[in-house]
């Protein structure tokens, strides 16, 4: 008599979507170093929009590095899905960004000679694997894009080509999706609809957003506000106006 085969376990589901623990960094500044980051720990919670603010020089984009896994800490650990990145070969730290995180950033990042359709499947052509049309012109359509696959990014608005980026940042059904200051070369109006991509992003499609601003009506969509200071976590504010946001921001700067 046959004996019955064992059920599939599924993968246990990681309690953070990223993780830092007393995350370090110094850039070399002449006989000196500066410290950029300072002994950082935070968890972000899978299915939820954190955003990052602070100061200038306040750390915001050296976090964003290190959390994303672009640039590797002095110190600490940096977990993405319960991947452990220091302990990783390079090679395999780009595997894991390429199969678990998308980047959304301030300058579009589009290949000009590509169409609108081959930028946003261009993270998968990377990866040597092949993307259905369909499921580009439907990305496309949810960002209300339809009938401009074939168009190069010069032919596009701004906010038009800031909609292509996060096409291709969800185009790999990341866990976490990265944006730095996303909003900061737009108008207000297309700002908005950007801002309400990503909201869905995380609603919609269950997706993990982190995002670097200095703009608290972008802040405002957050599930929650860190605020940095000298490289440190100063302040975490949970979902809150533009109008608060603003003023703890200041307190800081302060």
């Amino acid at each position: 008599m046959p004996q019955p085969q064992p059920t599939p376990t599924r993968p246990p589901q990681t309690a953070a979507a990223v993780q830092l623990d007393a995350v370090t960094k110094h850039f070399p500044n002449g006989p000196d170093v500066t410290v950029a980051l300072d002994a950082v720990t935070l968890t972000i919670a899978p299915g939820t929009f954190t955003a990052v603010m602070g100061p200038s020089g306040s750390g915001k984009s050296t976090f964003l590095n290190c959390a994303a896994g672009l640039e590797r800490p002095t110190s600490g650990t940096v977990r993405i899905a319960g991947r452990d990145l220091g302990a990783l070969r390079p090679d395999d730290v780009t595997r894991v960004r390429r199969d678990h995180v998308g980047f959304v950033f301030q300058g579009y990042d589009l290949v000009p000679h590509l169409t609108v359709a081959e930028n946003v499947a261009l993270p998968v052509t990377l990866a040597g694997r092949h993307v259905a049309a369909g499921r580009v012109r439907s990305l496309l359509g949810s960002v209300g894009l339809d009938g401009l696959q074939r168009r190069l990014p010069a032919e596009l608005s701004g906010g038009q080509a800031q909609r292509v980026a996060i096409a291709r940042a969800l185009v790999t059904e990341p866990d976490v999706v990265f944006a730095d200051e996303p909003t900061g070369a737009l108008d207000v109006r297309a700002a908005e609809q950007v801002l309400t991509l990503l909201r869905s992003a995380v609603d919609d499609l269950g997706r993990t957003l982190v995002l670097v601003t200095h703009d608290p009506r972008a802040a405002e969509r957050a599930d929650e506000v860190v605020f940095l200071a000298d490289g440190r976590v100063q302040d975490r504010l949970p979902r809150s106006g533009a109008h608060e946001i603003a003023s703890r921001l200041l307190d800081l700067g302060r």
